[in-house]
């Protein structure tokens, strides 16, 4: 550690041989030689230590010595150090000129005189030095005044030391960067630096005889005197110093002390730090708050917490935190970019803030979470800003040319009802929004004890997901399909099944999404892919029929590059006939993933797989949109199997219509889930002949597949079927004929009326009858997919519908009682 009464001095040269010299040519007991290798380094050690003298190398990388004296003398705490420029002896005049413009007190040439170099330094380190000595003989003149107030005779003695210190006195003047004071023992202002006008802007004269609290309003001069002879140091405070203009600063305060013939004189020194206080609330700030939305952050956020627990238990209230993330949020962050998304982001928080009471604080967790702290507020409180929250999201956010939608889930826990620390408020709050999120869009849900045992089932049961393979816990079952024309099988679906040994059994619909989330979807879907290749070739060598079987796909097969490689050797192994199997897809994979999704499904269409969409009819795809995959067949979702009765029409309308569209593909329509006769004998009606469902094997073991192929009968009679289908009026998808366009026409129009349906969603919806894609309706009129999406979702929203399919299914019903309307007058 170096004395602190050690003198420093800086050497800057980027040549490490040069600066060694320099160092052998000054080196002294007194002086402490730091030295850097550049002008950046330079500047850095300016930062950290206070300087008698700077010897500066002009020719440098970089940043050269020109530059680098630009900079010291134009910061105000360097500016007054002495430069001593080292520069080759053949430099320009004009260069030397340069250099003294930019603040060199001298040159020194290469090579270097160690004899000159050593002169200068040292006269350079004398004027420091008088710096030095000022502090020391303003502390005589201190005592010096004392004795003149108290001894006339010394009066003159004292005037004459002060007269020949006036020159030392000028220097510190002109080159102190604080505000110094001396004061007498009551705090009188006697003398002043000119530093005081620049800082206090405050004049000389303006000062003299004035109380020192004129500036330091908030300093008590008692406590200082006390302070200064208790501790018989000096003293260091911060607080505020007042300018002129009646504006304050913050201020680092010095008070030291001098006895002269026994009279105290005090020295102030006013330092400004107004910008490292402005840098250290900044730092600070950024420290608790999100760099984007400027939200208090998850620190500011659990820091607040902890003290609204604190006071609620003090004063025995309750308060509500909110736990809430955004719908869809990922979708257009990755569809429009991020920028687009972080400007959601804060519109988001602005939005939030303009629904939350003004004590409440919303804190930007990460991501697209967001915690709210609800002071002092009651569950019907908490409640109630929850449903204005929602309220609020259902207005649109304008981000340059885009209309965006977004709603939000939220989870909200009260204290101390749902947990009395901070941890289990913030993890029961996060438990009600899983809850919420489950639900669908735009709901909230408060915490309630069983939703912890929720929580934990599903915890314990994704940790024991990851060993059901080795436990040969995982089983799979074989669900037949029947053909309602022939009483005949037409093949399997395998369903994976989980038997846990606690919870029980799992079935394919929780499983599946437990398998993607846990990220061991596709080591299980590989066992699971083999063994039922295993099975069918196990039947194929007993001799039993063969038909068709049914394997689910996950969407994240499709993002495994090695998948269908994997596939094939998997065929290989086990000798299977690829064409006996069928590949199951959601619908919603191929919109998600489109481009990846084609590719995959060609190559497994040429090695033979049969391609089957499952739960058609709960997206947006167009008959045109599908043509373009290798699509067999489609698996109506469960929803209208369930809708049909004998009363309910629109199912009914809808399974026609689809089967109008498919006509045109010629490909095969599958109802699954079918419960009851009265479904089926609706379902053979309508043409629909491979069904699957307890209707149809409600009595068969699906874990033995094999008294289904070795022919046993099923439970179904297709003769009384055919005896229940004597109805006259059965429903088909009406054709539109040039006769009937009147009554399309006068359905169109009602539809408008009735549900308030502007004229430009009219145009997106005359093309969503024509079969046409939001790609091609985007074309067609001349707008982006996005606003036709837009368009789409306010359209079934008027309507009261979820998909394409039952808005056609309300045109076709309103259409045919315009038509039989006509037909009557």
């Amino acid at each position: 550690m170096e004395n602190e009464n050690m003198i420093n001095i800086l050497l800057v040269d980027d040549r490490p041989e040069n600066l060694l010299a320099l160092e052998a040519i000054i080196e002294s007991e007194e002086y402490n030689l730091i030295k850097a290798n550049s002008g950046e380094e330079a500047l850095k050690y300016l930062l950290k230590y206070d300087f008698a003298a700077i010897l500066l190398d002009v020719q440098m990388p970089g940043m050269d010595g020109i530059r680098t004296a630009k900079i010291i003398k134009a910061r105000e705490k360097t500016k007054h150090i002495p430069i001593l420029f080292i520069t080759a002896n053949h430099m320009e005049s004009e260069h030397i000129f340069m250099g003294y413009s930019v603040g060199a007190i001298d040159y020194i040439l290469k090579p270097i005189d160690p004899f000159v170099l050593k002169s200068k330094v040292d006269g350079f380190i004398d004027i420091y030095r008088l710096h030095v000595q000022l502090v020391q003989q303003t502390k005589a003149l201190e005592e010096k005044n004392n004795e003149l107030i108290e001894k006339n005779k010394e009066l003159v003695k004292l005037a004459s030391e002060l007269r020949k210190s006036e020159a030392i006195a000028n220097i510190i003047q002109h080159t102190s960067l604080d505000a110094m004071i001396l004061l007498d023992e009551q705090g009188t202002i006697l003398q002043t630096n000119p530093a005081v006008k620049d800082i206090l802007l405050y004049d000389v004269d303006e000062l003299l005889d004035k109380s020192i609290t004129i500036l330091l309003q908030d300093v008590d001069m008692a406590s200082v005197r006390r302070d200064i002879y208790d501790t018989r140091s000096n003293i260091r405070k911060s607080g505020v110093a007042y300018r002129r203009d009646g504006q304050s600063i913050h201020a680092e305060i010095h008070f030291g002390r001098q006895l002269v013939n026994n009279q105290l004189i005090l020295a102030c020194t006013i330092r400004d730090i107004s910008e490292r206080k402005k840098h250290e609330e900044m730092t600070r700030f950024m420290a608790y708050h999100d760099a984007l939305t400027e939200l208090p952050n998850v620190t500011y956020f659990n820091e607040k917490l902890a003290s609204e627990i604190q006071e609620a238990k003090f004063s025995n209230q309750t308060f509500g935190l909110m736990y809430l993330d955004l719908d869809r949020f990922k979708f257009i962050n990755d569809s429009l970019g991020h920028l687009i998304g972080d400007r959601l982001l804060i519109e988001v928080s602005r939005r939030l803030l303009e629904v939350v009471r003004e004590n409440d604080v919303v804190a930007r967790i990460g991501g697209d979470e967001f915690n709210i702290l609800l002071p002092d507020s009651s569950r019907e409180e908490a409640l109630q800003i929850a449903e204005n929250i929602l309220h609020a999201f259902k207005q649109p956010f304008y981000i340059d040319q885009y209309e965006l939608f977004i709603s939000t889930c939220i989870g909200l826990s009260v204290f101390p009802y749902d947990g009395d620390g901070p941890v289990e408020i913030i993890k029961n709050a996060d438990i009600a929004l899983n809850r919420a999120k489950k639900l669908g869009s735009d709901q909230y849900q408060f915490y309630h004890a069983g939703l912890n045992i929720q929580s934990y089932r599903n915890f314990t049961m994704q940790n024991d997901l990851r060993k059901a393979l080795s436990r040969n816990e995982l089983e799979i079952n074989y669900q037949p399909k029947v053909n309602l024309e022939t009483g005949t099988i037409a093949g399997f679906d395998a369903l994976l099944q989980w038997n846990h040994p606690n919870w029980g059994t799992v079935s394919v619909k929780e499983l599946i999404p437990m398998l993607e989330e846990t990220g061991v979807i596709v080591d299980v879907w590989l066992w699971y892919f083999r063994k039922v290749c295993e099975q069918i070739t196990q039947w194929k060598i007993q001799g039993y029929p063969s038909v068709r079987t049914g394997v689910f796909y996950s969407n994240q097969q499709f993002l495994h590059k090695d998948l269908f490689s994997t596939i094939q050797q998997i065929i290989l192994e086990t000798k299977v006939d690829p064409t006996l199997i069928e590949i199951g897809i959601l619908e919603c994979m191929i919109q998600e993933y489109e481009v990846v999704i084609k590719k995959v499904l060609d190559q497994l269409n040429q090695i033979g797989f049969r391609i089957i969409i499952y739960n058609f009819g709960s997206g947006h795809l167009s008959v045109r949109y599908v043509s373009q995959f290798p699509i067999k067949g489609i698996s109506m979702e469960k929803s209208f199997a369930d809708r049909l009765t004998s009363t309910n029409r629109e199912a009914s309308l809808f399974i026609t219509t689809i089967k109008s569209f498919i006509n045109v593909l010629q490909i095969e329509v599958i109802a699954t889930d079918v419960e009851d006769a009265e479904q089926l004998v609706r379902l053979k009606e309508l043409g629909c002949c491979i069904v699957s469902g307890p209707a149809v094997h409600g009595g068969f073991d699906y874990s033995q597949p094999e008294e289904i192929l070795s022919g046993k009968p099923f439970t179904i009679n297709l003769d009384s079927l055919d005896n229940k289908m004597t109805r006259t009026n059965n429903i088909e998808a009406p054709a539109i004929n040039g006769k009937e366009n009147v009554s399309l026409q006068e359905a169109m129009i009602q539809l408008q009326t009735k549900y308030n349906i502007t004229s430009r969603e009219m145009d997106v919806f005359e093309l969503i009858l024509k079969g046409s894609s939001n790609k091609e309706i985007a074309e067609s009129l001349y707008i982006s997919e996005h606003t036709v999406k837009n368009h789409v979702t306010r359209i079934f929203n008027k309507m009261g519908v979820n998909d394409r399919v039952h808005a056609i299914t309300i045109l076709y019903q309103t259409f045919r009682s315009e038509h039989i309307k006509g037909a009557l007058e």
